[in-house]
């Protein structure tokens, strides 16, 4: 199978692009070590999960949950 079927049928069967199904997982990751507290610095987290540095994971986190992760840390 060609992975442009590949991506294709990923799209027909979830509704979403392989890319996007791979930000969630990346994200929702992240999302578990900052809420269990499982991390001395937040750029454990954001290299831990794939980030290619802290502003890229704060963007990606402001976009799924609209605040940043210092401000949902507060919560």
């Amino acid at each position: 199978m060609h992975i442009r079927t590949l991506e294709r049928r990923f799209l027909r069967e979830t509704g979403i692009s392989a890319k996007q199904f791979a930000k969630i997982v990346q994200f929702q990751s992240s999302l578990t070590q900052l809420t269990t507290n499982d991390f001395r610095e937040i750029s454990e987290i954001v290299y831990t999960n794939g980030f290619s540095d802290q502003s890229h994971f704060i963007r990606v986190f402001k976009a799924f949950t609209g605040v940043t992760p210092h401000t949902f840390g507060k919560r």
